[in-house]
């Protein structure tokens, strides 16, 4: 991954699990270590609701950068909503 300010991180992941349409699991191998689980529920309206869980190795590290990653968690759920609206038209 290449940071804002010239910096490069290490930012390897496995996917472990897909079962399409409803869930992705995606372990993060280079530190901080991570287990992300994006769930798929479908709503009444047709719609679809996701659920992010993302569960770090070490809850010390994880408080330490939670200023960092709920808002990255937040622009990625926005990039996913843009994107889910650029391909279906909103429907």
């Amino acid at each position: 991954m290449h940071g804002p300010h010239g910096n490069d991180y290490p930012n390897e992941s496995i996917f472990r699990d897909i079962e399409p349409p409803k869930k992705i699991v995606i372990q993060h191998v280079s530190k901080p270590r991570y287990l992300l689980t994006v769930i798929l529920e479908p709503t009444a309206t047709g719609g679809a609701r996701v659920r992010w869980e993302q569960e770090f190795e070490n809850p010390k590290v994880a408080s330490g950068i939670e200023h960092i990653v709920v808002p990255a968690n937040e622009e990625n759920l926005d990039r996913l909503s843009a994107e889910v609206l650029r391909t279906y038209g909103g429907r």
